[in-house]
């Protein structure tokens, strides 16, 4: 099988590697070679490449690719890192979901130790874990922000609280709301004062780019921020962008290759398909 074909009229002493068994081992062989490029630039293992950030054949797969490098990364790791004693795990029964998660990711791996991660969880009573446990499908933890927070999501592909415009959104993600009351009022304390859910909306960076939460969240599921099934289906997420923004941001699955970009849109606008993947993040009790 060909790929990776150059013009007829190429004149150069560099060529493109052309022949391979499978697509499979093209991008394979692809991956092999953007992380090692990437590894000379940095004189450092295990640097991050971000395929996205590359100028693409006509006959790549943006999202292939990160699966294959996400795939020779653990790959790698496993072979180079340096002996050692394995950290001595001990799970509670309440954490299995979690465990796997982090199990399952080097990269999480090096970020932090599960021993850190499960004291916060079961901190104050098991304050975070409730919260957690609360998302939907139990949560997921993908990450650790730059403060060394782990990170947790809605897990699934479908956004949650569908059909709101973004201010009913971000209400309902960030203050609690009475379930009893059919207009869902906005619960206050003693004071008068809004009481948090403790969830916060995903955030965007510059104007319509990708945060470092949502990446991370991408890398770790080697799925879209949203994505639509079978590339037919539109889906959507508010992200936060304040609260009275002019046009708040969102992630939007593309229908023509199944990926995922930060747009923006009216704030009063409703959609079936719009909801909110939501975000927690675990701090070290004070």
């Amino acid at each position: 099988m060909e790929f990776n074909q150059l013009p007829d009229d190429f004149d150069s002493e560099q060529k493109r590697q052309t022949e391979f068994d499978s697509r499979e081992a093209k991008l394979t062989f692809d991956a092999k070679n953007l992380i090692e490029l990437a590894r000379k630039r940095s004189r450092r293992l295990g640097v991050k490449v971000d395929p996205t950030h590359l100028i693409q054949r006509a006959d790549d797969d943006v999202y292939a690719l990160c699966a294959a490098i996400f795939k020779e990364e653990k790959q790698v790791t496993a072979n180079t890192a340096a002996p050692s004693a394995p950290e001595s795990v001990e799970v509670d029964p309440r954490l299995t979901t979690f465990w796997e998660d982090f199990d399952a990711d080097p990269a999480l791996k090096s970020k932090i130790s599960w021993a850190e991660i499960q004291t916060r969880l079961l901190a104050n009573e098991g304050h975070y874990l409730a919260l957690a446990q609360a998302m939907e499908q139990g949560g997921q933890l993908f990450g650790v922000d730059k403060q060394g927070n782990p990170l947790i999501s809605d897990r699934g592909d479908e956004p949650v609280m569908k059909g709101m415009n973004y201010k009913n959104t971000r209400d309902r993600v960030l203050w609690k709301h009475d379930r009893n009351d059919i207009q869902g009022k906005m619960i206050i304390d003693e004071a008068g004062k809004s009481i948090a859910t403790g969830y916060e909306m995903f955030p965007y960076v510059g104007d319509y780019g990708k945060s470092d939460e949502i990446k991370q969240y991408e890398t770790h599921t080697g799925k879209h921020f949203v994505q639509s099934p079978d590339q037919k289906e539109w889906r959507s997420s508010w992200l936060e962008s304040g609260k009275h923004p002019s046009w708040p941001r969102n992630v939007s699955s593309r229908l023509r290759d199944g990926d995922s970009s930060v747009g923006n849109d009216y704030p009063y606008f409703e959609y079936a398909d719009r909801g909110v993947r939501r975000l927690l993040r675990v701090e070290k009790a004070a």
